[in-house]
């Protein structure tokens, strides 16, 4: 199954071949995508939601939606990319921490070590 996408140039629009539920094709017009970032205000509103909880219920999604002017779409958007964040920072938090308690264990195996072998010695 593949897609194709043509850009018409005339009305500036886009335009997708679409396989429907029995399997035909139909040209679709979609309308044009407009890239719209956040202001301020929305994005704080966001994360104070976002600290409340990470999920979103429909009916939160569309008050939010509805108090910042966005579709219910872009706000559930925004909180799945917001989770992919914190779950990237989550990791990386881990990461260091067990790296820190690596290179204490291992500093700490090379002591013994040293220890071990200086005993030997003596022995």
């Amino acid at each position: 199954m593949s897609f194709s996408n043509k850009c018409d140039d005339q009305n500036h629009g886009d335009q997708e071949d679409v396989l429907s539920d029995d399997g035909t094709h139909h040209e679709a017009i979609l309308r044009e995508k407009k890239i719209r970032r956040l202001n301020m205000e929305q994005v704080k509103t966001l994360e104070k939601n976002f600290e409340l909880g990470n999920k979103l219920e429909a009916e939160r999604k569309v008050q939010l939606a509805r108090a910042l002017g966005l579709q219910p779409r872009q706000v559930a958007i925004w909180f799945q990319n917001r989770r992919a964040r914190w779950k990237t920072k989550q990791l990386e938090k881990d990461y260091d921490v067990l790296k820190r308690e690596f290179d204490a264990i291992k500093a700490q195996n090379e002591a013994l070590l040293a220890h071990n072998h200086k005993l030997h010695v003596e022995v």
